[in-house]
């Protein structure tokens, strides 16, 4: 079932691009945190950047994405979309919430983030692919996030 779609907003464009600057910010953060052994917040970076790319897909098909039922909507609805892709999507949606969980909890040692956060960089690759290229510009997710450390 789609998830509930809302009216464009008249700054959609902008809104996509906002929306990508800070996936691109908290992706590029949680390397650090885990490392200092803050494993709360290296959890939330992988969380936020799911839920940023995944609010930048459902801004540009005008889906809901105001709270987190709406972001699992649009992520279990691309999952429906997309079925030779929805074990990873599910996957990666199980380890963003889970990383989510633990910023609350504060249940996971170092291990356990960093595999949910290995699980949930394939999701984010299904997600940057459902983006045209004058968003992308043509780049992989890992490509663009890795263009922001050099440039």
């Amino acid at each position: 079932m789609p998830p509930r779609v809302r009216e464009a907003p008249g700054r959609r464009d902008a809104r996509i691009r906002e929306h990508l600057a800070q996936t691109r910010d908290y992706w590029l953060k949680w390397p650090a945190h885990l490392t200092e052994g803050d494993y709360c917040q290296a959890g939330e970076k992988g969380w936020g950047a799911v839920t940023q790319l995944t609010k930048a897909v459902a801004t540009l098909r005008s889906w809901d994405h105001y709270d987190h039922d709406a972001v699992r909507e649009a992520i279990t609805a691309l999952a429906d979309e997309l079925p030779e892709q929805s074990a990873i999507i599910y996957r990666g949606l199980t380890a963003a919430e889970a990383l989510h969980g633990n910023f609350y909890e504060v249940y996971m040692n170092e291990g356990k983030a960093e595999v949910a956060l290995d699980d949930v960089r394939p999701l984010l690759g299904v997600l940057w692919g459902l983006l045209p290229a004058q968003y992308t510009g043509g780049a992989s997710f890992e490509e663009w996030t890795e263009a922001a450390l050099i440039g």
